[in-house]
């Protein structure tokens, strides 16, 4: 059948490794599985200040991606006047026949794209938050883009409700994924931290969203109850040092720093721990670090904030805790290390839980809507042409 040919694809972000983050991770697993389905795919993106080694040829990258303040973290959007001319040299030569921008829409590269773009055009909406200043300010001009997008995609009922009050259409909800052959509970742990302590993990940026500063706090009150407990934390951001004024004299030394780790180490960092711990305030969309644990057979604990009830089930398959709360972050975490039959659920729960969430299906049910945007595309083509 014509629907489903080999397409191809360009998948678009103003943020692609080697800068860390949810979009990121899931660009490059939507690409390795479209390619192993046969399709190919390219990603553009913005060239990083970060140096990037023998890059692989079907990652394209014009301007350059520079940080700026957003939602209570830091977006990256790319700037540089020669792109507008190279993405649309890029369009002219390639003839993509689906272009799937990641992010917001913003005045950097996905604007650029569409305004260039004559095939079918997809978004996805990442990010959650209450309230787009930049949208509110923007919405007639962005609102005539949004119109030259063909198919929207959110990947949390909690990313459309943030978007849609700015842009309403029809969504299709296909969530993150999660590489389960990647993170698993048969990964190796890390020697270093089997010394009998017990390790409460961390991984994601320093900044105010995350909530990293309400699990520093609840470490005094872990400390007492578990003198041999530590907490490894995974991933830096701008704001480390301050945060770090969070940690009490007694509790620094249970404290260990590991910064950004090696990609092909993260999954043995989630293994080796006793519980998963996500004190986000809020700004989150889904949680891929929450999967990721699930997926790694480790106990997840994280804030009772909208994203994050898209997966979990609170005592089901992971802990839900009151927001901004160290004494709540703390008697959660003891709840599940005292008790065995709550922590073996919890486990046992993640692991099927992550399952659902594996990357060869989210793929598919990209693919699968790629397909059917484009059909609906070409019938509306032809009744226009019927009507002149």
């Amino acid at each position: 059948m014509e629907e489903k040919r080999k397409l191809k694809i360009l998948l678009v972000s103003d943020m692609y490794y080697p800068l860390p983050g949810g979009i990121p991770e899931h660009i490059h697993h939507l690409y390795i599985e479209m390619k192993m389905m046969g399709h190919t795919v390219h990603i553009l993106t913005g060239k990083s200040i970060k140096e990037v080694k023998s890059e692989n040829s079907d990652i394209k990258r014009y301007g350059v991606s520079v940080s700026v303040p957003a939602n209570k973290s830091f977006a990256h959007v790319t700037v540089g006047f020669k792109m507008f001319f190279d993405i649309k040299n890029l369009l002219q030569k390639e003839n993509y026949d689906i272009i799937h921008i990641h992010g917001a829409l913003a005045p950097t590269l996905p604007l650029a794209i569409l305004f260039f773009s004559n095939t079918t055009n997809v978004i996805t909406f990442h990010a959650s938050f209450d309230r787009s200043i930049g949208y509110e300010a923007l919405k007639s001009p962005l609102s005539k883009f949004f119109q030259r997008i063909d198919g929207v995609i959110a990947v949390s009922n909690e990313a459309k409700r943030s978007v849609y009050k700015y842009f309403p259409g029809d969504y299709e909800i296909i969530p993150n994924g999660v590489d389960t052959k990647r993170f698993s509970k048969e990964n190796p742990k890390l020697e270093k931290y089997i010394d009998g302590r017990i390790n409460i993990l961390f991984v994601g940026r320093q900044d105010p969203r995350k909530g990293i500063k309400y699990l520093y706090k609840a470490m005094d009150y872990l400390i007492e109850e578990v003198p041999d407990i530590r907490l490894i934390v995974v991933g830096k951001g701008f704001l480390k040092a301050f945060y770090g004024l969070s940690i009490s004299e007694k509790a620094k030394k249970h404290v260990v720093f590991e910064d950004y780790v090696d990609w092909g180490l993260l999954p043995s960092y989630y293994s080796t721990a006793n519980v998963f711990v996500s004190p986000a305030i809020g700004g989150e969309s889904f949680g891929i670090v929450l999967i990721e644990a699930m997926a790694s057979g480790t106990p997840v604990l994280a804030s009772n904030i909208r994203g994050y009830r898209q997966v979990v089930d609170h005592r089901k398959n992971g802990y839900l805790v009151k927001p901004k709360d160290p004494k709540a972050i703390a008697d959660g975490i003891l709840e599940i290390l005292h008790d065995p039959v709550l922590r073996k659920n919890l486990v046992e729960n993640g692991i099927e839980t992550a399952k659902t969430y594996d990357w060869n299906k989210v793929a598919k049910d990209v693919l699968d809507f790629y397909y059917r945007t484009m059909r609906i595309k070409s019938e509306r083509k032809k009744k226009v042409k019927r009507w002149f």
